[in-house]
């Protein structure tokens, strides 16, 4: 009876390692979601870490997950590793390939558990973009590693399914514009004397432009006593923006920061802003500014960028001599 027994125990062994090796060698998770914004948003959350812990769906399993990331800021070569309990183990992520606004594609390194490919597919649809998130596997050759081939579904599939979540949570608090082909650097900006007064007016461009020319006429006045000469173009340092109000600086940069008699009225002696910052140029008339600043509001915070202090402008061209189609207005955000 224990020969018996034993030879249907090999038998059986035999059996589930033949099955085994029938088995698909490979396996496939996948999971979609449909996020209310432009393909262009969700892409530069998901082309980077920047962003990651803040949607990764394994960050709730380990909150003091140790999460580093470095390589490129972003696209190919942007890298991610992690330690963490027993519930997200270490490994390693970097970006491999990516088109932009339609796909992202990772190397998963698991350690002693193998390498997987983690690919990000975006499509456009009515809504905004129809995200789909998934995994191929290698199992290896052996029959155990295609047992578990079978589970991986059921293994991973629900934290891809709950990290598209908070993706969609974290992208739809994210201004709802199209930042596609929108043209930003970062720069470094070194600081030079100013001459700036502050100013509260109506939200309304007429009341803006006319609130301006008169921040303007007031530090010429200041110039002109104390022999100072304008060393650039003028410069806007923005304020508090509300629906029926705006305050802000009017600012010129003059040829010396140091200037006898002190103040006069409003207007005081600074320095500009030094450091490093994002950099875009808005080509038209000051009243569509508002959508350049949407847009680069929009693309700081998906691309994970942190402000460090107020945004300011710098008016390249003269309005008096320069089509309005035509007016350069430099706009530069501080970063941390």
């Amino acid at each position: 009876m224990l020969k018996k027994i034993l030879i249907g125990g090999l038998g059986l062994v035999a059996a589930l390692a033949v099955i085994g090796l029938l088995l698909p060698r490979t396996s496939h998770v996948q999971r979609s979601i449909e996020i209310g914004r432009p393909a262009s948003v969700v892409y530069a959350i998901v082309d980077s870490f920047q962003l990651f812990d803040q949607w990764s769906p394994w960050q709730d399993l380990d909150p003091n997950m140790k999460q580093t990331v470095g390589g490129a800021r972003e696209g190919v070569g942007a890298t991610l590793t992690w330690t963490g309990n027993d519930k997200v183990g270490s490994g390693s992520q970097v970006i491999t390939a990516d088109v932009p606004n339609r796909s992202v594609e990772s190397n998963v390194d698991f350690g002693s558990m193998g390498v997987a490919k983690a690919t990000l597919r975006l499509e456009p649809v009515a809504a905004g973009t129809r995200v789909t998130w998934m995994l191929d596997s290698d199992m290896g050759a052996g029959p155990i590693g295609h047992y578990f081939g079978l589970m991986m579904d059921r293994m991973i599939g629900q934290d891809y399914a709950h990290g598209l979540e908070k993706l969609k949570r974290l992208a739809e608090n994210m201004p709802d514009v199209d930042i596609a082909g929108f043209d930003v650097h970062a720069v470094q900006v070194a600081g030079r004397p100013i001459l700036m007064v502050r100013r509260s007016t109506g939200a309304d461009v007429s009341s803006i432009a006319k609130a301006y020319a008169d921040g303007y006429a007031e530090i010429r006045k200041f110039m002109t006593a104390r022999k100072l000469k304008q060393a650039g173009p003028p410069m806007g340092i923005d304020g508090d923006m509300r629906d029926k109000s705006f305050t802000f600086d009017a600012a010129l940069p003059v040829d010396r920061g140091a200037v006898s008699g002190g103040g006069a009225g409003d207007v005081r002696l600074a320095q500009s802003y030094t450091g490093s910052a994002l950099r875009t140029v808005h080509l038209g008339p000051y009243d569509t500014l508002g959508q350049t600043y949407g847009k680069m509001r929009a693309y700081m915070m998906a691309h994970g960028y942190g402000a460090k202090g107020p945004s300011f402008s710098i008016y390249i061209d003269d309005p008096a001599v320069t089509p309005a189609p035509q007016l350069r207005t430099e706009i530069y955000w501080p970063l941390q």
